[in-house]
């Protein structure tokens, strides 16, 4: 009895877990979760989720950094687009054309007596030779000249003007936009002067207005900014917090915007341009027209007047077809569409001229000693404005 005990094995042994290396065989490459929490230290449970701050943080940061460098390039792509035509419209608006009634022609005092008496004999001579000769005295025209006995320059005339000044611009946009690609010392290149300029402007004011403008809405209690105004009760004061955040960003960025109309001004001829780039030109007004220039200037109470009026015109629109017009998008599109296109013809016609008048007095420099002179593409008007 005692051997046959003795002599009995048990068939199966039994463990507390599985082992590890047991391959199922329907799923062969499964590998089973670590399980033990029992002999895991608690410092693994900290740097765990210290990793995963860490983790979150960081594709929180990359999200950010490609819509930074998404947004950022297509600001690019849409400046270089609309950068032609933004070239052609400055140069038209800062172009100085004067009327003959406006400007008094040159009268040559003392020798106005000598040069009948010339051309008198200039005349007879003429008269006596058998053949003519084309650069005799006769056929030369008299040129005006100034107190100093300079030849004035004629924006009409091909032989007074600058050959790196193209002639006047009369017909629009596009004929512009193809008589700088023609221009033997302008081209094709000079389209996108000023290109790098307006991308700083319009990055930096799409980072700094919006932020102004919900600070300003925090510190007052207004709603958010992302609602349009047509559902808000009260439009006044987010219309105000909107308004002095562009004024705030526009003034902060207005020495760009100064810098970018001098680059488009200026002649692209190496030889007489004074700006070789966007830092060069605000370096140059530093030094001579001084810091203050920046913003302390001429140039101040006309960027305040335009960044108060465009954002007033542009945000008041809707409110007026809705309002006033009590037009709705929904139930009557094309009349919304017809009335905003009038609006926005009318602000048009209200923001014109006053960015003409601030691109005109942007050329102008108020310096004693100036190193370099200002060498315009276009006719720009001597005489200071202010």
């Amino acid at each position: 009895m005692t051997s046959e005990t003795s002599d009995a094995q048990p068939r199966y042994t039994y463990t507390p877990f599985p082992q590890s290396t047991t391959v199922h065989p329907l799923r062969p490459y499964y590998v089973p979760q670590n399980t033990d929490h029992y002999y895991t230290p608690l410092g693994n449970v900290t740097n765990s989720k210290v990793e995963r701050n860490h983790k979150l943080i960081n594709e929180e940061s990359q999200s950010a950094i490609k819509e930074i460098f998404s947004l950022g390039l297509i600001k690019y792509i849409s400046t270089a687009i609309s950068n032609p035509f933004e070239v052609a419209k400055t140069l038209l608006q800062v172009q100085y054309l004067p009327n003959e009634d406006v400007v008094p022609v040159t009268v040559e005092g003392n020798s106005a007596t000598l040069d009948s008496d010339d051309e008198a004999s200039d005349d007879e001579g003429i008269y006596a030779r058998k053949t003519l000769d084309s650069n005799s005295p006769g056929f030369r025209q008299p040129k005006n000249a100034d107190i100093h006995g300079y030849i004035d320059t004629d924006i009409y005339d091909e032989s007074t003007r600058p050959a790196y000044m193209v002639p006047p611009l009369e017909h629009g946009v596009w004929e512009t936009v193809k008589t700088l690609k023609g221009h033997s010392t302008e081209g094709l290149r000079s389209l996108w002067k000023g290109q790098f300029t307006n991308w700083l402007y319009e990055i930096g004011h799409v980072f700094l207005q919006p932020t102004f403008e919900g600070a300003l809405n925090d510190a007052f209690d207004l709603y958010d900014d992302t609602i349009p105004l047509i559902y808000l009760d009260r439009v006044g004061p987010n219309i105000a917090t909107l308004i002095v955040s562009h004024v705030v960003a526009g003034v902060i960025l207005s020495p760009l915007e100064v810098v970018r109309t001098r680059l488009v001004v200026q002649t692209a001829s190496p030889v007489h341009k004074k700006y070789s780039g966007t830092f060069d030109c605000l370096r140059q007004m530093i030094k001579e027209e001084g810091l203050t220039s920046l913003y302390w200037s001429h140039n101040l109470v006309p960027s305040i007047v335009f960044h108060t009026i465009c954002p007033l015109l542009e945000c008041t629109v809707p409110l007026i077809i809705d309002r006033v017009f009590h037009i709705n998008p929904t139930d009557s599109p094309i009349l919304y569409g017809l009335a905003q296109l009038g609006l926005s013809t009318l602000q048009l016609l209200i923001t014109l001229p006053i960015e003409t008048i601030r691109k005109r007095l942007h050329c102008q420099i108020v310096s004693r000693v100036p190193e370099k002179s200002f060498a315009t593409v276009v006719q720009t008007r001597k005489a200071p404005y202010v």
